[in-house]
């Protein structure tokens, strides 16, 4: 009897933990933005482009909300990055760091680039195990490379994000810059 409570114990605690969800963002016949947990709601003709999400974290609270100083630190940062922006674009060293400024993009688009591929391999690889579980071990098992997935495709997106962002900078600069040559011409 010991033997059964304690078994039935450790299953439960094994069952207690945190559910992670999935659930998949489409458009509907008439054009709205539809959510579900089950890709089989997904028209079949959307499936291929439904977007997939995992629950997020709890968000991080506002910088006025914890921290008095965020504030001033993020205007510092802001002002830093504006100041060096312009530094950068007075220099005569400019062409040498939007050149740099571009390689760095470049190698940055080249790995974002291999990580979309090996994802939307191992996506394809996921789909093809869901239907072959059939034990509960399976079933775990394959919980856990989906979570580890999902973890990859977040890390994936935050690069993505990066390289917008970096991508961005570098066409403001050469904006600045196309903007400067003018000027010096009519002088």
């Amino acid at each position: 009897m010991k033997l059964f409570v304690g078994v039935a114990l450790v299953v439960s605690l094994a069952f207690a933990g945190p559910v992670w969800a999935q659930f998949y963002k489409y458009l509907d016949q008439q054009g709205n933005v539809r959510f579900t947990d089950d890709i089989n709601q997904v028209p079949e003709n959307q499936r291929v482009k439904a977007r997939s999400y995992v629950e997020s974290e709890p968000a991080v609270p506002h910088a006025d909300e914890s921290d008095p100083g965020a504030e001033k630190k993020a205007a510092a940062g802001k002002a830093t990055v504006e100041a060096s922006t312009s530094a950068a674009a007075s220099s005569s060293a400019d062409d040498a760091a939007l050149e740099a400024a571009k390689t760095r993009i470049e190698e940055t688009k080249k790995q974002v680039d291999a990580e979309y591929k090996a994802l939307t391999k191992d996506k394809e690889a996921l789909d093809k195990e869901k239907e072959s579980r059939k034990t509960r071990d399976d079933v775990n098992d394959y919980n856990k490379r989906v979570e580890a997935f999902n973890q990859r495709a977040a890390q994936y997106e935050a690069k993505s994000t990066e390289l917008r962002k970096m991508t961005e900078d570098y066409n403001t600069r050469v904006m600045e810059e196309n903007a400067k040559v003018p000027k010096a011409a009519k002088q």
